[in-house]
């Protein structure tokens, strides 16, 4: 027995020492100080990037097609899991979004229903919301809090309400808050969720309360599609960055927004503008008289919790000068000047 307890001895000693100079022959080495930068590539436009990859053929096309084809064959079964009170969320390598589209084209077409793009960085929690009481409620007041917002909801939705989440973890719904505003609706009786993600760590945004107002049924949807539509408002270091994508969230805003509110952006943007590249701010005190004199609140508190929503949305940014509040947009008043230009027109 001690001999064989030292035959192993001494292999594993072997082993060890063969190792450690496997290591020894292969460490330091030259390293590269270079950066994709020093390479000095011609940067591309959104559209030109866009148009250069559309050009590249997909791989795999029929086995993707096949494998979209046998998701698809799943749907009658998805519905009776949402009748039966379950909401799904959808995991998987690949974009799942042409996959809820699809869903929602051939299950949902008679139902209410809302299509929520999560992946869109200016998104809130509140947007969902409000696209439910206006756009499938009809309601055109306004609600002091989401929780009001929810409670009307509960009250009057008479219909069941399908939400197809793109991308619910998207990085602007990843918040303590967010989160707990959309696992209260989907713990309501008429709401029916289908959501997605797409993120590794997406399961700790969970915890067991929350998790048990979802109520999720885990499905897995890969697709192996690619992330176009998710990736297209991140910023590269190949891709020259233009104001397409902060006009196309001014936009997306704009119309989630009342029509006060949307007065109250308006007036910030055109005195910005009217002010030029001298601009450097606007008081709060100055701007909110501005406000009162069009009418748009008649309040200094109604006003700030305006601006509170246009900071949600990354819309407005306030720094302290002298113990005063200042107001600005953080775009280039060329961004600015159509934005406003496409909202009246």
């Amino acid at each position: 027995s001690s001999g064989i307890n030292a035959e192993y001895g001494e292999e594993a000693k072997e082993v060890k020492e063969n190792i450690e100079s496997y290591f020894h022959s292969r460490r330091g080495g030259n390293t590269s100080n270079k950066t994709l930068h020093d390479l000095q590539l011609e940067e591309l436009d959104h559209n030109k990037t866009m148009k250069l990859l559309s050009k590249v053929k997909i791989q795999y096309a029929q086995e993707k097609a096949a494998l979209f084809g046998e998701h698809c064959q799943h749907f009658v079964e998805w519905m009776m899991y949402l009748q039966d009170g379950f909401n799904l969320c959808l995991y998987g390598v690949g974009s799942k979004r042409n996959l809820l589209i699809t869903f929602a084209r051939k299950q949902l077409k008679h139902r209410l229903h809302l299509v929520v793009n999560g992946y869109f960085p200016n998104l809130t929690s509140r947007d969902v919301l409000n696209s439910i009481t206006r756009d499938l409620l009809e309601y055109e007041g306004t609600f002091r809090t989401a929780h009001d917002q929810i409670v009307y909801i509960r009250e009057h939705a008479h219909d069941p309400i399908y939400i197809l989440f793109n991308n619910i973890d998207g990085s602007n719904l990843r918040t303590e808050k967010a989160q707990q505003i959309l696992s209260s609706l989907a713990s309501l009786k008429k709401i029916r969720m289908v959501a997605t993600v797409d993120h590794i760590n997406s399961p700790l945004l969970w915890d067991e309360d929350r998790g048990q107002h979802f109520n999720w049924l885990w499905i897995d949807c890969t697709t192996f599609d690619a992330y176009e539509n998710e990736t297209s408002t991140e910023s590269s270091l190949m891709i020259k960055q233009t104001g397409a994508l902060a006009l196309s969230s001014m936009n997306h805003v704009l119309r989630s927004l009342t029509p006060n509110a949307q007065g109250i952006f308006r007036l910030l943007a055109n005195f910005q503008l009217e002010c030029g590249d001298d601009f450097q701010g606007i008081t709060f005190q100055d701007f909110y008289l501005k406000c009162r004199e069009k009418f748009l609140v008649n309040s200094d508190a109604t006003l700030r919790t305006q601006l509170t929503e246009f900071r949600d949305h990354h819309l407005i940014k306030s720094r302290s000068a002298d113990g005063t509040e200042v107001l600005h947009i953080p775009v280039d008043l060329k961004i600015l000047r159509q934005f406003l230009e496409g909202s009246q027109g």
